[in-house]
């Protein structure tokens, strides 16, 4: 139960641009129109003459009704309807409600249609379920489709994206220092710190702890009485040192693992025993980038 709830709140695309909709609302009704001309089910078969105009009607009403249903509700429930909120499970329930809207607008219509005909018209649960069948081939084929290509997209853009972000941190890393020399808040004392080795600094009061790497899972401290706003603003120039906390300045460079959610992220390094508090401030994905 645990693992179709998660399925359920896993994220997923939803497209809000306007030409998607068309597009997506036109094949809707297209492929309504040919499939039920063609296979000519439930009973569609006995209208004969009429066949073509009312299989036809159908797909008109469904590329209208589709339209009207993935462009108005999110005018009106733009929070529903949020990219960043969207789910799997939402896009069902929205898929659902959608075609049992177009299936009580089609036999509606299909009934006052036949109704000037003289045709007797099959049951409204009947024509919901025969709309049910139908309609859920050409959906799902284009949500999972749609999915697919917008992951694959995200996915070689980030990836892009992740190969320059590391080429512009090569380069400029050539140019950084790889000592770096800080001195004390009274300018008579200083540490000499390799940039490569530097684990993690936390304050102490009015003194910095320095936590430098010595050997393969050991860690040597060093003491400055120096404040961490002056490190970091030392530091700056270094991508892979983040100030994650107000307590604490780490090199991502050792950061194998976040746990956490929303409310308070941690961090997991190799050398430390403890998980390393992150400020509010920064985001999951941010996070996520100092793995990468």
């Amino acid at each position: 139960m645990k693992n179709i709830i998660s399925w359920l709140k896993t994220p997923y695309y939803f497209n809000p641009s306007i030409a998607f909709k068309l597009k997506t609302s036109f094949l809707f009704g297209l492929f309504t129109f040919v499939f039920l001309y063609i296979f000519k089910p439930f009973t569609l078969a006995s209208l004969k003459v009429i066949l073509f105009e009312y299989t036809l009607g159908i797909g008109i009403i469904t590329f209208l009704g589709s339209f009207f249903a993935l462009y108005v509700p999110p005018l009106f429930f733009k929070d529903f309807f949020d990219e960043d909120k969207w789910t799997i499970g939402r896009n069902i329930i929205f898929t659902i409600v959608t075609i049992f809207f177009l299936g009580s607008i089609l036999w509606y219509f299909g009934d006052v249609y036949k109704r000037e005909k003289g045709i007797t018209n099959i049951s409204y649960l009947d024509f919901l379920l025969y709309t049910f069948l139908v309609g859920t081939i050409p959906v799902f084929l284009v949500i999972f489709t749609n999915e697919k290509n917008v992951r694959e997209k995200r996915e070689k853009r980030a990836s892009e994206i992740l190969t320059q972000k590391k080429k512009r941190v090569l380069e400029k890393e050539k140019t950084l220092k790889k000592e770096i020399k800080i001195y004390s808040d009274n300018q008579k004392e200083y540490l000499t710190i390799n940039i490569k080795n530097l684990v993690y600094i936390t304050s102490q009061g009015n003194y910095a702890s320095f936590f430098i790497k010595k050997d393969e899972n050991g860690l040597s401290e060093k003491i400055l009485r120096v404040t961490l706003a002056k490190i970091d603003k030392l530091l700056d120039n270094y991508p892979n040192i983040i100030r994650c906390h107000k307590s604490y300045i780490i090199n991502s460079n050792f950061i194998l693992d976040i746990k956490g959610n929303a409310r308070g992220y941690l961090l997991k390094s190799q050398f430390v025993a403890f998980y390393i508090p992150v400020s509010r401030s920064f985001s999951k994905q941010s996070l996520q980038g100092l793995l990468n």
